[in-house]
């Protein structure tokens, strides 16, 4: 009696235990066929990617009491098109994070906060066809994550902030703050009403390659359609970009319209370009959508954007036009 007694309180005991902690497997495969044309040439193939980033990854977390919690999270890349298992290195995310009531701590890889408004405000996010590229105006270290972070969270009321500082990791004797990164988001969303605005500064290998950038957002939700706006600036001492971007989604039957027009305009420079796209994703379940996507991008005389895919480029000529198209399924597990 006194054996079946211990028995039941052991495993009383890890139960216990292992109710406190918990670790999740999770991911996306997207595959898509995208044909692409521009400048007199055309390229037709299987992508990834086509509406959310394929991926594998891990997180955790354990309840340390007190109403604090430990966790982790793991993910990485999946090129589900050719099998290369890109992955493995966890480059999407990986940071250990600490929770309480005074919000959150994490540490490692993450997205910077100056990424989160080009994607939030944006139909199509930053995958595919669709995409605005707003990430990428200038581009920096830090365009979407940032390596060797602290990131403190926090949200109340409809108001959260992220704000990040995240180290270079260069010698003294050369210069100890190039690849240094900080930056912070702002938002606040609240019933259809979501709007966010943030700001980061790159550093360089010297002062006038400094890469600034601003950014807001703000979507409403009408029931009958999203609507959307973005606008942005990337400059250095050499360069400014600025972008606006026009969405909106409209709900119909299992699924819903996407479509955007953006524009992107160098300063002191003919570089500059504009792109549209209109898609439509089909909801075969709550995990697998099935979507397509139109987009073209019409360049100036000193501009060769590119309509292109993860694994499928594009191309274009100075002063042309690049157009794209592709149909996929995303399954989420």
């Amino acid at each position: 009696m006194k054996k079946s007694l211990v028995a039941l309180a052991a495993l009383a005991v890890v139960g216990a235990a292992s109710a406190q902690s918990t670790v999740t497997l999770f991911g996306i495969v997207d595959a898509s066929y995208a044909h692409t044309s521009g400048g007199g040439i055309s390229r037709d193939g299987i992508t990834n990617s086509g509406l959310n980033s394929s991926r594998l990854g891990f997180k955790g977390s354990e309840d340390l009491g007190g109403g604090m919690k430990a966790g982790f999270h793991l993910e990485g890349q999946l090129q589900n098109d050719t099998g290369t298992p890109a992955g493995l290195n966890f480059m999407r995310k990986s940071y250990v994070t600490l929770t309480g009531g005074f919000g959150e701590i994490r540490i490692g890889r993450e997205y910077s906060p100056t990424f989160w408004n080009t994607t939030i405000y944006d139909p199509f996010g930053t995958n595919g066809i669709g995409q605005s590229n707003a990430p990428a105006m200038i581009g920096n270290v830090s365009s979407v994550r940032s390596d060797n972070s602290v990131s403190y969270l926090m949200a109340a009321g409809g108001v959260s902030v992220h704000a990040m500082y995240a180290f270079g990791e260069k010698a003294s004797n050369v210069d100890d703050n190039t690849g240094d990164y900080m930056g912070i988001r702002v938002a606040y969303a609240a019933g259809p009403l979501d709007v966010g605005a943030a700001i980061g500064n790159a550093k360089g290998a010297t002062g006038p390659a400094d890469v600034r950038s601003t950014n807001f957002g703000i979507s409403y939700d009408l029931g009958m359609a999203k609507p959307m706006l973005q606008l942005g600036q990337d400059k250095n001492d050499a360069t400014k970009v600025t972008n606006w971007l026009l969405g909106v989604t409209v709900p119909m039957g299992q699924g819903e319209i996407r479509a955007a027009y953006s524009h992107y305009d160098t300063k002191n420079s003919n570089a500059d370009w504009s792109k549209i796209a209109v898609g439509y994703g089909y909801n075969l379940s709550k995990r697998t959508q099935l979507y397509g996507t139109l987009a073209k991008v019409s360049n100036s005389a000193g501009s060769a954007v590119t309509v292109s895919n993860n694994g499928l480029a594009g191309s274009a000529a100075l002063d042309g036009s690049s157009s794209g198209y592709e149909f996929g399924i995303r399954h989420s597990f």
